[in-house]
């Protein structure tokens, strides 16, 4: 394996300081200060290792080592197995050695032709409480939501109007840098997951500070581990900043895995490291993970959002009926009924694409990729509301849920809303 993925699994800080005693702004201001120092860089450079830096561009750096110091993380690409079995050495015991999978987004429902522009804003059911949100001026300002998709149309008409910070991840992420570019996007997927959270007639949130990297290709709608682990690194860097210190974060996957697709002897592994890098991201930093349970049907559910970091989320449609791709059943790590609630998912209208005349196109897609960003977008007006964080974010949403007469393992809690 010359190349995997280290996740640090000892504490981040000294032993003295306690995190769980912190206040949000100050744990993320210390852990913030902590990233870019690490003994072991220069370790494995003793070792012969390369160390690529985030903004390097040279294309023959196809082998050495990027530290991702937010995460807590190394991914090691060795020109030799010899190579790679020293800097595990180096790494272990303090850091968690998994192989860099695969991972592939919930394949969604593209339903008739595109559609141009309406100029009406969009409806929301009432019971949703989005109109009464923004009514009293709460539209999710304030927030900071990343996205982890195909990208994003920083040009179409809902979204022309925000600043939306973009990087693109490479396929192959070692040989290449993070293009800090205007957003793109060549599939359309993550313009119209954009559009549910943030657009400017159709979003739920429109006021959010939107990040958005994209780490899915558009031709398999797969992506890595290895991708997945620098998106999120990026995204925490943001926490490099005063102003953002005290700002609720939320970040939307509409991907994951079966561990079917995972071999026997790495499925373990895997898991556990997994659940540390959700770990980092909801104890140390205080961040929503909210993650699409997938489009497999009932009594098929996906990693990471069966995780008990994760929040989970399946898809009913414009009645309140369980979507029938949506996924559902038990979660092989708690045992508990999965998702966690559920979103509106079914035939939902938003961005898609521009043409060459530039002109914004919109479409009706269905899937739990599409009820993910509607309940980011819930949490986010409630984070604004409230100046909720982390996990008491996540038990507001559950615990003010719209019931539903549906199965636990269909939609959890309920329908998300805003109240």
């Amino acid at each position: 394996m010359p190349e995997f993925i280290a996740l640090r699994k000892t504490p981040r800080l000294k032993p003295e300081v306690r995190l769980e005693e912190m206040s949000v702004p100050t744990k993320r201001s210390a852990l913030a200060k902590d990233a870019p120092t690490s003994k072991r860089v220069e370790v494995l450079k003793e070792i012969g290792l390369r160390q690529i830096l985030p903004e390097e561009r040279d294309p023959e750096a196809k082998h050495g080592f990027q530290r991702l110091g937010y995460v807590g993380a190394y991914v090691v690409n060795a020109p030799s197995e010899k190579k790679s079995d020293k800097a595990k050495e180096v790494l272990e015991p303090d850091y968690h050695i998994m192989p860099n999978i695969q991972l592939a987004l919930p394949t969604p429902t593209r339903l008739g032709e595109r559609l141009p522009r309406s100029r009406r804003r969009a409806s929301w059911p009432a019971e949703s409480g989005i109109a009464t949100a923004h009514r009293n001026g709460i539209t999710g300002s304030g927030v900071l939501v990343g996205v982890l998709d195909t990208g994003c149309d920083a040009d179409h008409y809902e979204l022309a109007k925000k600043r939306i910070d973009f990087r693109y991840v490479p396929l192959e992420p070692n040989p290449d840098a993070m293009r800090a570019v205007r957003g793109f996007d060549v599939d359309g997927h993550g313009t119209h997951v954009c559009g549910i959270i943030a657009g400017r007639n159709v979003g739920v949130a429109p006021g959010v500070d939107l990040m958005v990297a994209s780490v899915i290709e558009s031709e398999t709608l797969k992506t890595s581990l290895e991708r997945i682990v620098i998106a999120l690194d990026w995204m925490l860097s943001n926490f490099q900043s005063e102003e953002n210190l005290n700002k609720p974060m939320i970040v939307s996957m509409s991907l994951g895995f079966r561990p079917q697709w995972i071999s026997a002897p790495d499925l373990k592994t895997v898991m556990d490291g997994i659940q540390l890098l959700l770990t980092t991201l909801v104890n140390d930093f205080d961040v929503l993970p909210v993650i699409a349970i997938g489009n497999d049907g009932l009594g098929n559910v996906r990693a990471p959002a069966y995780f008990a970091e994760a929040l989970a989320v399946g898809a009913v449609d414009f009645n309140l009926h369980p979507a029938p791709f949506s996924g559902g059943g038990i979660s092989p790590v708690t045992g508990n009924k999965e998702p966690d609630l559920a979103g509106y998912g079914v035939e939902i209208f938003s961005s898609l694409e521009r043409d060459a005349a530039n002109k914004s196109w919109y479409a009706r897609m269905s899937g739990t990729s599409m009820a993910t960003p509607y309940v980011t977008g819930i949490a986010a007006l409630l984070a604004s509301a409230h100046r909720l964080q982390g996990n008491t974010l996540r038990q507001r949403l559950i615990s003010q849920t719209l019931p539903l007469e549906a199965p636990l393992e269909r939609v959890g809690a309920g329908l998300a809303r805003f109240t």
